[in-house]
């Protein structure tokens, strides 16, 4: 499976950060947070996962929404994403999110002299993009968004 290759400008995702062994926890606490205080300043209702791996071997995910500006209540943490040029796959949840891994990692192994991974704070860091594809059901689409530093 080929990537499509796309650039995209700064993303600051209001939400909320923990460990990557949480996600649906933190899902439900940005939920209830968007719920109770909202986000007067958000630019679509995609949602965005971003996991962060570290090389002592741990693992945050922050999830949330895009925003205009960093302007939020303090209940909400903005993580700002650098402008970048991501490697972008398909997953169909029905296959599972793992059946994916194996194609990226061929990918980027193939792609190495033209491409590195761009790190965020010293670690590496992929982006789900859940967009109007994405129901709640087995016939959703997400896209994983790799970003890459070109190299050449």
């Amino acid at each position: 499976m080929e990537p499509k290759i796309m650039s995209k400008g700064e993303l600051l995702i209001a939400g909320v950060s923990g460990d990557a062994s949480e996600t649906g926890q933190l899902w439900q606490r940005f939920s209830e947070l968007d719920k109770k205080v909202g986000l007067k300043n958000c630019l679509s209702r995609h949602g965005y996962e971003v996991r962060l791996h570290y090389q002592d071997g741990q693992a945050k995910v922050h999830v949330g929404v895009c925003v205009a500006d960093s302007n939020v209540d303090g209940a909400f943490t903005v993580l700002r994403l650098p402008a970048s040029t991501y490697a972008v796959w398909e997953v169909y949840v029905a296959r599972g999110y793992d059946s994916a891994n194996a194609d990226m990692d061929r990918w980027l192994e193939a792609n190495r002299a033209r491409y590195g991974e761009r790190k965020l704070d010293g670690a590496h860091y992929a982006v789900e993009h859940y967009d109007e594809r994405f129901k709640g059901d087995s016939e959703d689409v997400v896209e994983i968004w790799i970003p890459l530093v070109e190299l050449v």
